[in-house]
């Protein structure tokens, strides 16, 4: 087409092309301008969607006069040509600004405002998008955004919202990472809300560098749009999540009704994040790579005690040594530190070229301490953030050190730098988020699925990502544990994703972990798996999992003591941690120190009711001290929560059975008939129920068990104990007793 005319546009050269069309410079030969000439490809003539898709852009975009819409200038045909001719932008896509990485928070919230602004205008007119998307957002040098592509466009005022042929999974070109759940199901109403939800869409990629919604087959993408969340923008942005994640949220409610319902309610919330002059420093420097720090010497404060002093500096230095290891961080000597004494915050800040400033207080008494920490911008002397945190008044090194940990960790979120993923790895970066919330939020009741369903597709996008790897092998560790597939295989499929983890990374603490987990689950070989564990913990000293799991595994052979001590090393690590809490309850449940794991899991369910490993470990506390009504609380909540999973539907019809509900227990038996009839039952469930029946089926299912594989975990219920009671002559007892006991 480059140097024909068409009707009385000469063609200069192509702009781009999409689904339908392909755009060129032109010039007006009746006016002295330059245009932009929209042809439908010739492959689309004779398709009777595409040229009413097209018609249907000319015809709704050339309704519409506002600066944010982009403007037609002619509809006609030429030699045989549709063509629609519109103003020539100067500027590029947004989807090709996205190409180069996310956008500044200064840079998302005047785009936003001015697409809303656009909608505001087309919905006004009755007309509704439904195709918004970063290709169809134009951004013109001159800062102004323009909503391009009105093809799927649809008149909804007066002539209702028919089936047109269009809609069709978006088959009219449209781009189905961006659209809206309703207009995915192909029924029902689908109304102007379905623009709110795509902007969300965009909003959140905007921000965060990838799509909301992705993966890897058309029908996986429709199914998560329209029945998952998306991954919270905390978790990939942390610097976004108080101002802008609400917003976006709401605008990616899966029911039109909980969107918002009107533009002028999106632009009035969108109004309020203007960023005042104090932030926007900071808010810029959160997207370079060197941020500096200086921690100064906290004052002490209240009564004076011996030791304090020394504890104050041991306590600096860790939180200094702590915040230099973070990724594009540096962190300002002691030496100059010392220098600066008796200088304001601006001083400081100025003379020692930093950008953050951590200054704090230790306020002293005889019940303990109170430390208190400020994040200050260096520049406005603001303060970012605050900590405050109580300790003991031992003054001892662990003391300091689980304080140094709190106040780090506490603080980071202020000053970690928000570098985005490198330009090749973002899509199974963004993957791999996916099935870690998913797993975080849903693994117990099914969505370990799906997780692994991203987690795989990560590695697929990338077979080098690491932790995608060391994430399979986790998801495969659990579902031998739980017996949600036949372990032996769990366990394998686990130790091979670990070695690939490996093979890429061989310092990485968090694979050794899994492959120690899966050697401990498979093999039953504690002297390998504990190996394994060491060198975990030798190459990441600071994993709280791993320390947990070593506890198991420690507390298991009879080595209690050490075992309670990985425990509270992991909890020191991460205080605040339910799932290290319960762990630790878990490997207190193992030692048989029933009544602390209790008050723990009680602790942790009071923030997270709904905790199912919390639950799981205290039922089976419930069960050992023989507490029936408390033991079968649990379970039934346990089983209500993971969806009757079978694992769990055992632990329950064992406690119907321990605790003389018979029918109760023999239903669950007839329960878990019909679902080994679609999905795996491994035997070891009708172990639990016909044990707690006290019927010697227990012991033939036992076997089929051995052959299944089993976690080592599973046989320190006091039940499974006495099976091997009953009958010790048999090999296969002898033997699994002779490593346990």
């Amino acid at each position: 087409m480059i140097g024909r005319q068409v009707s009385h546009y000469h063609i200069i050269r192509i702009l781009g092309s999409g689904a339908m069309g392909v755009v060129y410079e032109a010039q007006d030969t009746r006016l002295p301008r330059s245009v932009a000439l929209k042809l439908l490809k010739p492959g689309r003539l004779e398709d009777p969607g595409a040229a009413l898709r097209f018609k249907r852009e000319a015809q709704l975009a050339s309704s519409l006069n506002h600066r944010n819409i982009c403007t037609i200038l002619d509809v006609d045909e030429g030699d045989g040509l549709p063509f629609i001719a519109m103003e020539l932008l100067d500027g590029m896509s947004l989807k090709s600004r996205l190409a180069a990485g996310i956008l500044l928070f200064e840079e998302i919230v005047p785009i936003a405002m001015q697409i809303v602004d656009a909608l505001e205008v087309a919905h006004g007119h009755g007309i509704m998008h439904r195709d918004i998307s970063p290709g169809n957002i134009f951004l013109c040098r001159s800062g102004q955004a323009k909503l391009l592509d009105f093809g799927l466009a649809k008149k909804v005022i007066g002539d209702g919202e028919g089936s047109d042929g269009l809609t069709t999974a978006l088959g009219g070109g449209g781009s189905i990472h961006y659209a809206a759940p309703e207009q995915l199901r192909q029924k029902g109403t689908v109304d102007y809300r379905c623009d709110f939800f795509a902007l969300g869409s965009v909003l959140y990629h905007m921000a965060t560098g990838v799509r909301p919604f992705d993966a890897p087959s058309i029908d996986a993408l429709v199914t998560m749009i329209q029945h998952e969340a998306q991954v919270p923008m905390r978790q990939l942005r942390s610097h976004y999540a108080t101002e802008l994640e609400p917003i976006v949220d709401r605008l990616l409610a899966k029911q039109p009704a909980d969107r918002y319902q009107s533009a002028a309610a999106i632009r009035e919330d969108l109004r309020r994040l203007q960023p005042p002059a104090s932030s926007a420093h900071q808010r810029r420097r959160t997207h370079t790579r060197d941020l500096s720090v200086a921690v100064l010497p906290f004052q002490m404060i209240g009564q004076r005690r011996a030791g304090v002093s020394a504890f104050r500096d041991g306590l600096i230095e860790e939180i200094s040594v702590r915040l230099s290891s973070l990724e594009g961080v540096s962190v300002a000597p002691p030496r100059s530190i010392r220098a600066m004494s008796g200088k304001t915050i601006l001083e400081i800040g100025r003379q020692l070229a930093v950008d953050m400033i951590i200054d704090g207080t230790i306020q002293t008494s005889t019940e303990g301490l109170r430390i208190t920490a400020h994040c200050v911008d260096a520049e406005g002397a603001v303060i970012a953030k605050s900590i405050v945190i109580d300790t003991a008044a031992d003054l001892t090194l662990r003391t300091q050190r689980v304080a140094a940990i709190d106040l780090s960790s506490g603080l980071s979120s202020s000053i970690r730098v928000q570098a985005p993923p490198e330009a090749g790895e973002s899509e199974a970066f963004h993957a791999y988020k996916r099935g870690q919330h998913q797993w975080l939020t849903s693994c117990y009741s099914g969505g370990w699925r799906v997780a692994l369903e991203h987690f795989q597709h990560a590695v697929a996008l990338d077979p080098t990502f690491t932790r995608a790897h060391v994430a399979i092998a986790r998801a495969y560790n659990f579902l031998g544990y739980y017996c949600l597939m036949r372990p032996v295989l769990a366990f394998s499929v686990a130790r091979e994703s670990a070695e690939r983890a490996l093979s890429v990374d061989g310092d990485s603490g968090a694979a050794y972990a899994e492959l120690a987990s899966a050697c401990f689950g498979r093999d039953w070989d504690w002297e390998g798996a504990e190996s394994l564990f060491r060198q975990s913990l030798e190459l990441n000293p600071h994993d709280a999992n791993a320390h947990v799991y070593y506890s198991w595994l420690l507390t298991l052979v009879g080595r209690t003591t050490a075992g309670l001590s990985e425990a509270d090393a992991a909890v020191a690590l991460q205080p605040e941690s339910p799932v290290i809490q319960v762990g630790r309850a878990h490997t207190l449940y193992v030692a048989r120190r029933f009544d602390e794991a209790v008050s723990i899991c009680t602790g942790a369910l009071l923030t997270a009711p709904t905790y199912v490993f919390a639950l799981h470990v205290r039922g089976l506390c419930f069960l050992c001290k023989g507490l029936g009504a408390e033991a079968i609380a649990d379970f039934e909540a346990v089983a209500a929560l993971t969806n009757r999973t079978p694992f769990y539907l055992a632990l329950l019809g064992l406690c119907y059975g321990e605790f003389g509900t018979r029918e109760k227990g023999l239903a669950l038996l007839e329960e878990l008939n019909e679902m080994s009839k679609e999905a795996y039952v491994h035997p070891q469930c009708y172990t639990f129920v016909y044990a707690g029946l006290g019927r010697n089926e227990k012991i033939e299912f036992q076997e089929r068990a051995y052959e299944h594989g089993a976690s080592p975990l599973n046989y320190l219920t006091p039940f499974v104990r006495e099976l091997y009671n009953l009958d010790l002559n048999r090999p296969t007892h002898r033997e699994q007793m002779r490593l346990i006991v």
